[in-house]
């Protein structure tokens, strides 16, 4: 007898913990949005590094592609602030870009008419020279010049 209702509570259990991880699933499914590009993180960080280095480590240059290891043909680089629909209506397409915390300009790394990837600048430079809200930077010319924390078209 007590055998049986040491079976039924481990039962009772085993189903609880079915239905509790089947409706943590659901909701995880049901609240997931695909559609959206998250920041990459490393990159961002990476092309903040080489701005704030730049001057002291290579001359004052940043050469865009050697901070990638994936495929581009171009940066729509976007001005702090920008409204998403201003962004949307650039790219032809919705913008859902998500940045946990807005610091500076974006670089929307694409290739054709798609975002592979985008980073936000989050250093303590500022952009001159560059067409505002965007500027478009082709792959082949995609070096940047940095002076007194001026970044500028290379």
């Amino acid at each position: 007898m007590i055998i049986g209702g040491v079976a039924k509570a481990l039962t009772a259990v085993g189903i609880a913990l079915a239905l509790l991880i089947g409706g943590l699933g659901l909701a995880v499914y049901l609240t997931r949005d695909e559609d959206n590009i998250q920041v990459d993180n490393m990159l961002a960080e990476n092309l903040t590094k080489a701005i704030a280095l730049a001057q002291s480590d290579t001359g004052g240059r940043v050469v865009l592609p050697r901070l990638t290891a994936f495929d581009w043909d171009r940066i729509l680089l976007v001005q702090a602030d920008t409204p998403t629909k201003a962004i949307s209506r650039r790219l032809g397409y919705p913008w859902t870009g998500v940045v946990g915390f807005r610091t500076g300009d974006l670089f929307l790394f694409m290739k054709g008419k798609r975002v592979v990837r985008f980073a936000d600048y989050r250093g303590a430079g500022r952009f001159a020279g560059f067409s505002r809200p965007f500027a478009v930077i082709p792959r082949r010319r995609a070096v940047l010049r940095v002076r007194d924390l001026v970044v500028t078209p290379g």
